[in-house]
C-alpha cells in the first residue's frame, strides 16, 4: 500500500537565470489505500552548491508541504518554488531538485533544472 505516481515531476520552466522567478512542479499522484492517505512532500537540493530554495523565511536547502489527502484517484498536483544563488557566482549548468513523498511508505522522485549563465 503506498502512494503511486502515475506522471513523473516536471519543471515549469526547465531552464531558469538566478534568482528564479515562479519554478511550478507539477506530477500526478494517487494513493492505492481506501479513501486515500494524508502525505508529506520535502524538497531538497543538495548542499554542496551555493543554490537554494528562496522561502518566506530565508534562503533553504529544504522544503516541507502537508498535503491533507493524497486520494485513490489520479490527482494532478502542483508546488510552486523558487531558486536563489546564495554568496558567490555558480558555474552549475544544471540543478537537481530531489523529491521525498512520505505516506504510508517513502516514494521518491526528482526533477533536473537547467541554470542560465
Amino acid at each position: 500500500m503506498a502512494i503511486l505516481i502515475d506522471d513523473q515531476l516536471t519543471a515549469t520552466p526547465a531552464e531558469v537565470g538566478l534568482p528564479s522567478g515562479p519554478i511550478r512542479l507539477q506530477q500526478t499522484l494517487r494513493s492505492d489505500l481506501s479513501g486515500g492517505e494524508p502525505a508529506k512532500i520535502t524538497y531538497s537540493l543538495a548542499h554542496s552548491h551555493n543554490i537554494s530554495f528562496q522561502t518566506p523565511s530565508g534562503p533553504a536547502k529544504q522544503i516541507q508541504i502537508n498535503v491533507a489527502k493524497v486520494p485513490e484517484a489520479p490527482t494532478s498536483r502542483t508546488d510552486t518554488v523558487k531558486l536563489v544563488e546564495i554568496g558567490g557566482g555558480t558555474s552549475l549548468a544544471q540543478v537537481t531538485i530531489k523529491q521525498l513523498i512520505e505516506a504510508e511508505t517513502k516514494v521518491h522522485d526528482s526533477v533536473v533544472i537547467a541554470i542560465q549563465q
